[in-house]
């Protein structure tokens, strides 16, 4: 079970140097990927937030400057975190440009702040996202002008990502906090073939039924992100420890923030007993990659690396996790070598009843190679594919009084 203290958020509302103040209270948006909703609503309940649903992979609820800063820090399966400008119905272009006219833009973006828009339209009868975006920009820049008595905005200043999201109807405005997605952690610098996302990865070791003290193992390791990613969180080291954010570059918001997040979450590092945790690979080039993306992560000393086929698993304890994202046989080694992989793992497995394995694939046959029916499945999207991750729980040896 992961460890999570619940801090105060720290409230602050200070002058700064673009004249305007930024907000003490607003509403906060985190979205995550399809399948991941139930491991982003842990992951806020256990950060201290109250519980939000998480309705088309967006959790909305009333936050701060420290509760942005927190977020971005240690969400381990959020792809990003915004700040909800404001949300209105339109059909139509007119609509639109009175409804963000309405947004008070300059509660957030300066009167020197550049600002770019982005977005997508679904089901809605404003589908050209190219008009959306002009219509958008001019509405916003025409309120700014009027708010600092300017004819023109001179966007020389730090940059503000603004999203938009048209869904039947509605149209959704907020300003991205994060930058580059949450899940570029910044330790895999290098990837080997079909890489997993790492807020995917996370989410997976998340639903199986790893905790810190017990043995992991991914046969199939890849570059070696599911493998980091259960040893960051055995070791609760946060995820967005050492990277930067698209709020920090914001004259108007409180530095102090992103330093309490970052001194808070070093503070909840475990520097105790190191955890078992090995990642494994047929190809020599995948372990090399592993190794050093484990160096730059920080978790090294707590992974073992070694080239070995799945079909020779053979761990040393009697239970543990197996989390694991095997070749679909469509990119990468052909489908009828990565059915012999299924049938190969299934093989190994039969020695260690008392292991569970949790793994994602797009092969729909898996359990007929595997050899195995699983106790339950998942619908997921590794990227944009549709996959299913199979449940196989371990048999509990029984402890002896």
């Amino acid at each position: 079970m992961l460890d999570f203290f619940v801090l105060s958020i720290y409230n602050f509302n200070v002058q700064n140097g673009s004249g305007i103040d930024f907000p003490s209270r607003f509403k906060v948006g985190v979205t995550c990927a399809s399948g991941l909703e139930k491991c982003l609503k842990k992951e806020l309940t256990r950060l201290g937030y109250p519980p939000a649903p998480v309705v088309n992979g967006l959790a909305v609820f009333e936050g701060d400057g420290a509760a942005v800063a927190r977020l971005n820090v240690n969400l381990r399966t959020a792809d990003r975190v915004y700040i909800i400008a404001g949300e209105f119905p339109a059909v139509s272009f007119d609509m639109l440009f009175e409804g963000v006219k309405t947004v008070e833009w300059e509660k957030f973006i300066p009167a020197d702040g550049k600002f770019t828009v982005n977005g997508k339209c679904v089901k809605s009868r404003l589908f050209s996202v190219v008009d959306c975006q002009r219509i958008i920009k001019k509405a916003a820049a025409e309120r700014l002008c009027a708010k600092y008595g300017l004819n023109r905005l001179p966007e020389d200043g730090a940059e503000y990502f603004v999203h938009f999201s048209i869904y039947k109807d509605s149209v959704l405005l907020m300003i991205d906090t994060s930058g580059e997605g949450l899940h570029k952690r910044g330790y895999r610098d290098l990837v080997g073939i079909a890489p997993m996302r790492e807020t995917l990865a996370a989410g997976l070791v998340l639903m199986s039924d790893f905790y810190r003290e017990r043995p992991f193992a991914d046969p199939f390791c890849g570059s070696g992100t599911i493998a980091i990613e259960a040893a960051m969180i055995a070791c609760n080291i946060a995820p967005g420890l050492k990277r930067g954010f698209a709020f920090e570059r914001w004259n108007n918001f409180d530095g102090r923030f992103i330093e309490l997040a970052r001194e808070e979450a070093a503070d909840r590092q475990y520097n105790g007993v190191k955890p078992l945790i090995f990642g494994s690979d047929i190809s020599p080039e995948a372990i090399r990659l592993s190794i050093r993306h484990a160096r730059r992560a920080g978790v090294l000393d707590s992974v073992r690396f070694e080239v070995k086929a799945a079909a020779d698993f053979a761990p040393r304890f009697s239970e543990g996790t197996i989390v694991t994202n095997p070749p679909y046989g469509e990119r990468v080694i052909g489908r009828a070598k990565a059915d012999e992989c299924y049938k190969g793992l299934g093989g190994a497995l039969k020695k260690y009843p008392g292991w569970s394995l949790f793994l994602i694939t797009a092969a729909r046959d898996f359990e007929k190679h595997f050899g195995k029916k699983c106790d339950r499945e998942k619908k997921i999207f590794n990227s944009n594919r549709e996959c299913r991750y199979y449940y196989y729980y371990g048999k509990k040896t029984e402890k002896k009084i």
